[in-house]
C-alpha cells in the first residue's frame, strides 16, 4: 500500500466529535479501495454552521457506531510505518488522535503527511484549498465536504503530483523532497482539542427577555424544567443564545445574574483579558460564595450542559 488518504467531518467544535470518515487506499499510484463510515460522536450536538457545510445531522448518526467500534474494524490498516495523507493534515490528525484518546485507545505508530505540502511542488502557486487545487489539476470534486469525496480528491491530488514531478512512487517523491514535505509521527503529534473559527465573533449582549419557548409542550421530568439557569463565558459548540434557547425549550428559566434561587450556572471558556488571570467570572465567584453558604447551585461545564440537555432524549 502506498498510502491511505483520509478525511473527517465533525459535528461540533470538539475535535473528538467525528461524525463521518472517508478512507481511500492507494497502491502503485492507483486507487484500489474505498471505505466510508458514519460515526456517532460522544455528544449528539451538531453545530448548525458545520452541519450546513457537510449536510449531516443528529438523525443521520443516531444508529451509527461510535468511533471505538469503527476503529476495531479499521485499526489493522494503521500498522507501524503506514503513511496516512490528508488535506490540511493538522485538522484530520487532530480529529483522529482526539477520537482515539476519547475512547482510551492506543495511538498507532503511523506516519502522516499533508497533501497541501505534497501538491505545492506541482501546482505552481495555486492556493492551498482542496477545491482550488483539484480544479487546477482537473480532478472532479462533486460533493465537497462529503468525507469520502474529499478523501478521494486528496488521494487523486497526491497521485497527480507524484506523476507530474516524474516520480514512480510516493516514497521516492517524499524522499527527494523531504525538506519541503515533512513526514511526521502521529504518536508524537501535539494535536488540537478544539476547532475555533479563524475570526472569532465579537461578543453580542443577549437580551434574555427575547428568548421565549419555541415549543408548546415540555417534559416536566427534564433536568432543566422550571430551573433557573445562568450562563457565563463563551461556548464552543454553538452560540450562547442558541444554547439558551434550547434550555428554555426544555423548560428552563434564563436569568442574567446568579442569586440564591439559581439552580444551574453553565460555565464556558472565559476570556482572561475580561475576567482576569484567574479565568473566573464574577458570576462564578458569586456562585461559589453562595454554595459555601449552603445554597444548592450546580456549576456545570459546557459538555455537562449538553449531556443533561440530551439526557431525556437518550432515555426515551
Amino acid at each position: 500500500m502506498d498510502f491511505i488518504a483520509i478525511d473527517f467531518e465533525i459535528a461540533n467544535n470538539n475535535l473528538n466529535s467525528a461524525c463521518s470518515l472517508g478512507m481511500i487506499f492507494v497502491d502503485q499510484n492507483q486507487i484500489v479501495d474505498k471505505k466510508y463510515y458514519l460515526i456517532k460522536p460522544p455528544s449528539l450536538i451538531f453545530d448548525e454552521k458545520m452541519a450546513k457545510i457537510h449536510g449531516l445531522t443528529k438523525e443521520d448518526v443516531l444508529n451509527a457506531p461510535k468511533f471505538d467500534e469503527v476503529w476495531q474494524e479499521i485499526k489493522h490498516f494503521f500498522k507501524p510505518g503506514t503513511l496516512v495523507v490528508a488535506h490540511n493534515a493538522q485538522f484530520d490528525m487532530s480529529v483522529l488522535k482526539s477520537c482515539l484518546l476519547e475512547y482510551s485507545l492506543d495511538v498507532p505508530d503511523i506516519q502522516y503527511a499533508c497533501s497541501i505540502s505534497i501538491s505545492s511542488l506541482a501546482c505552481n502557486g495555486v492556493r492551498g484549498s482542496l477545491k482550488a487545487r483539484t480544479q487546477h489539476f482537473g480532478i472532479a470534486l462533486e460533493h465537497h465536504h462529503n468525507a469520502l469525496a474529499d478523501a478521494e480528491a486528496c488521494a487523486e491530488l497526491v497521485i497527480k503530483s507524484v506523476e507530474l514531478c516524474n516520480h514512480q512512487s510516493i516514497d521516492s517523491y517524499l524522499s527527494i523532497n523531504s525538506a519541503a514535505i515533512p513526514v511526521k509521527s502521529l504518536a508524537r503529534f501535539k494535536h488540537q482539542n478544539s476547532f475555533y473559527r479563524k475570526k472569532p465573533q465579537k461578543y453580542k449582549k443577549i437580551d434574555i427577555q427575547d428568548i421565549t419557548p419555541s415549543c408548546e409542550e415540555m417534559d416536566c421530568n427534564h433536568p432543566f424544567f422550571e430551573k433557573q439557569m445562568v450562563f457565563t463565558g463563551e461556548l464552543s459548540m454553538m452560540e450562547r443564545a442558541t444554547a439558551m434557547q434550547k434550555a428554555v425549550d426544555a423548560g428552563g428559566i434564563i436569568k442574567s445574574g446568579v442569586s440564591r434561587k439559581t439552580d444551574f450556572l453553565v460555565v464556558g471558556r472565559q476570556d482572561k483579558t475580561l475576567v482576569g488571570a484567574k479565568g473566573i467570572s464574577t458570576k462564578e465567584e458569586k456562585a461559589y460564595s453562595l454554595i459555601e453558604k449552603g445554597f444548592e447551585i450546580k456549576i456545570i461545564n459546557e459538555m455537562e450542559f449538553f449531556q443533561l440537555l440530551e439526557s431525556n432524549d437518550n432515555a426515551s
